[in-house]
């Protein structure tokens, strides 16, 4: 038996030696891969993913763009776009997203529309929902609006100015 020195030097080597183990592994990202897969008792579970954008399963008709230039106190330009989804379920989060802006004269004002399919039970009937945003503090002046899906526009809508 190790004298009592020698003995707490191979304790402390015993615990030490592990700990540097796991912690060369979190260093490496080896665990990140592992640790959402698998629980303390080694066994799998189900790995949560993001949700995708499904905005190409979604119908969408009717878009109209205008810009609001009333006049009147602290009132100031604002842009609104709309336009009708349908999906073939209830349960969907549809949105409209405001994009990038061309620098042409006027300019261009992109939106990216985004689906999220339902993650859980739905009703099984067909749903038509308005999709709408607005840009408040907006250009003087748009050429037109483009509403993507993905990369791919789906609609090419012109400007009208409400005065």
């Amino acid at each position: 038996m190790p004298d009592h020195d020698s003995w707490g030097e191979w304790n402390m080597q015993r615990i030490a030696w592990p700990c540097l183990a796991v912690i060369a592994t979190l260093a490496t990202g080896q665990a990140a891969s592992n640790a959402a897969a698998a629980n303390v008792s080694g066994t799998s579970t189900k790995v949560a993913t993001a949700p995708v954008n499904a905005c190409e399963k979604v119908k969408t008709t009717g878009w109209k763009a205008w810009l609001d230039k009333m006049p009147g106190p602290h009132k100031t330009p604002t842009l609104h776009v709309a336009g009708q989804a349908t999906t073939s379920t209830g349960g969907w989060k549809l949105m409209l997203n405001r994009g990038a802006t061309t620098k042409n004269l006027p300019p261009t004002q992109y939106f990216d529309f985004v689906a999220f399919a339902p993650t859980g039970p739905a009703p099984q009937v067909v749903t038509t929902a308005e999709v709408k945003a607005e840009i408040k503090n907006a250009l003087p002046k748009y050429k037109e609006v483009v509403i993507l899906c993905g990369k791919k526009a789906i609609a090419t809508v012109p400007v009208k100015i409400v005065t």
